[in-house]
């Protein structure tokens, strides 16, 4: 299916990679559209990542999601002004202030929520952390985009804390990548061991507001390729783990039938 057709049927939740990977895959990925997307138009960009902590026991450092060529994140009309937060706010539990954390209402590029597993260094006990976070734009460093995650938990912990990110270029048939790192917290290992299991994000959600002038607008999400490729827009997920050893993921989101 290709030129300016209708994207309404893309499927909600694309197939993982491979039809063993619902049982077997340690990592999973899904990728999605909004309804009524369209080829060559504006639609949010839904993610959702899992990490099965079982087979993957120790704790993600680093998150790196690449999107498909001619997928307009960077020049879409996301994050008009920069959060630039001091270097150092990257390597704290937490973060003074609430809500944006001090950071310019239109810089916020996407909505999500975040679940961790939480393991109690003296007792071993497992407990279950649930947050929401926003990817927020950062300033332009040596070409790229640099990106911003504040995460906001709600239970049972709470700890409000700052993930360093940037956008790059990447090879085909990708377009290019996010990159998100979990930088060290001193201490925190003494603690408690923090992993990773589920994220879901949407890039462009429509509940995003910016203001120009006094005036409320919804900025709208990314730009979605004019045409469609055969085999669908592919996505690839890789995961980098603290122990140094890495994982990977790949999705497809096919177009609707003509």
């Amino acid at each position: 299916m290709r030129g300016r057709s209708t994207l309404a049927a893309l499927l909600a939740a694309s197939a993982f990679a491979s039809a063993s990977a619902h049982a077997a895959a340690p990592v999973s990925l899904r990728a999605s559209f909004g309804r009524g997307a369209r080829l060559g138009g504006s639609s949010p960009l839904n993610i959702a990542l899992h990490v099965d902590t079982r087979r993957e026991p120790t704790p993600v450092v680093a998150v790196r999601l690449a999107y498909p060529n001619g997928l307009g994140l960077v020049l879409s009309g996301l994050g008009l002004a920069p959060c630039q937060p001091p270097a150092n706010a990257f390597a704290a539990v937490l973060i003074a202030g609430s809500g944006l954390s001090g950071c310019p209402q239109n810089s916020v590029m996407a909505y999500g929520t975040l679940r961790a597993q939480v393991r109690l260094v003296q007792t071993g006990q497992i407990i279950r952390e649930y947050a929401t976070l926003m990817v927020l734009s950062g300033p332009i460093a040596n070409g790229q985009l640099q990106l911003v995650v504040y995460i906001d938990g709600e239970r049972p912990f709470g700890g409000r804390f700052l993930l360093p990110g940037e956008t790059a270029d990447a090879g085909p048939p990708y377009g290019g990548a996010l990159t998100v790192r979990f930088p060290v917290v001193p201490g925190l290992d003494e603690v408690a061991t923090v992993s990773l299991t589920d994220l879901q994000l949407s890039i462009g959600a429509p509940q995003i507001v910016y203001r120009d002038h006094g005036r409320r607008y919804h900025p709208g999400g990314i730009g979605v390729p004019g045409t469609c490729p055969a085999s669908g827009f592919p996505f690839a997920l890789s995961l980098r783990f603290k122990d140094g050893h890495q994982a990977s993921a790949h999705t497809t989101v096919r177009c609707a039938a003509p």
